[in-house]
């Protein structure tokens, strides 16, 4: 079973899903089954939603999706399968309550009922449930997605529009820097007979 399809992580998360249905039904809980599971960046893309917490997962609602269904994306920065395992049941969580209560008390009620613990917007698993999963994957195998480091470059020059001082109507961007140091001519309103225009900020 390890190595049959299990080469996209589409598939073994899938899988995991599959298997963890049953931990939900003992306490009380369906995994809806037209879920859509995916491995890819969240809406706030590789990013972070406060200084130290990395987004590693999100459920959108059923309104969110055109075929109306849950849609689950587990970030590509975390390839650990037992940290991956514990982020999807976090969001299978969302799904069974359609993100009605966030991160509220219907949510902490499924979540606690299959073993999450900690601060309910960054669970992690008990030891109970951690040693479920560890046997899930010893039976499916490793989460076959490689860790993605990403970086946000730093933004460049801002570039500034200038526009003429004459309001001629002539405009064109250069960073503060340039503006400074090198002032541009209006090439509509300089004359030869050396009555300069210059353009300003706008």
């Amino acid at each position: 079973m390890k190595n049959e399809n299990n080469k996209l992580a589409e598939v073994w998360l899938n899988k995991l899903s599959t298997r963890l249905n049953p931990l939900f039904q003992r306490a009380g809980f369906e995994i809806p089954n037209d879920v859509r599971i995916h491995c890819g960046w969240t809406s706030n893309g590789a990013g972070r939603n406060s200084a130290k917490h990395v987004v590693l997962g999100e459920c959108f609602n059923r309104a969110s999706s055109v075929d109306g269904v849950n849609e689950i994306f587990i970030s590509p920065v975390k390839a650990d399968s037992l940290r991956v395992a514990d982020v999807l049941v976090h969001e299978l969580c969302h799904a069974i309550d359609n993100n009605v209560s966030g991160h509220g008390a219907g949510f902490r009620k499924i979540a606690t009922g299959v073993g999450l613990t900690g601060k309910m917007t960054q669970t992690v698993a008990s030891p109970e449930l951690e040693e479920q999963l560890k046997e899930i994957i010893a039976d499916i195998g490793e989460y076959p997605q490689s860790e993605i480091t990403y970086k946000k470059k730093s933004q460049g020059t801002r570039m500034i529009k200038h526009v003429c001082s004459n309001e001629c109507g002539a405009s064109f961007y250069q960073s503060r820097t340039q503006s400074e140091e090198n002032p541009m001519l209006c090439s509509n309103c300089t004359r030869n007979d050396g009555a300069n225009v210059y353009m300003v900020q706008a």
